[in-house]
């Protein structure tokens, strides 16, 4: 499975699709991935949810932070409402909850339009 490239604060990481990774969201945010999901794609997530995403999926591809809460900080200095840090998100999760054809169809078809800014 592929890493979802996502940035904070002008820095890259990755986050990587792993059980590991999924079952510990799933815990610590007391959602299903589905309801994250569709969290997500509306720009529901909480701050905390969206870190607690961020930081397992970076810890499952190697990427070290000191804590949630350090994310949580770069996410809110990168906004909550940010459209790439949003399609991060999403992709990630797509790439939890389907294989990796059915993820890009569902982001072709569902996500993508939702989560990127209408053109001006």
């Amino acid at each position: 499975m592929s890493d979802i490239p996502v940035t904070l604060g002008g820095q890259q990481y990755r986050m990587r699709p792993t059980y590991g990774a999924m079952k510990e969201i799933e815990r610590r945010i007391n959602l299903t991935f589905a309801e994250a999901y569709e969290c997500a794609l509306v720009g529901r997530l909480r701050i905390l949810e969206m870190a607690e995403i961020i930081f397992q999926g970076c810890q499952a591809a190697g990427e070290e932070f000191d804590s949630v809460d350090a994310v949580g900080r770069a996410v809110f200095e990168d906004r909550v409402t940010s459209p790439a840090l949003r399609e991060s998100v999403v992709r990630f999760i797509l790439g939890c909850l389907w294989s990796p054809e059915d993820a890009k169809k569902k982001w072709d078809d569902e996500a993508a339009p939702m989560v990127r800014p209408i053109p001006a």
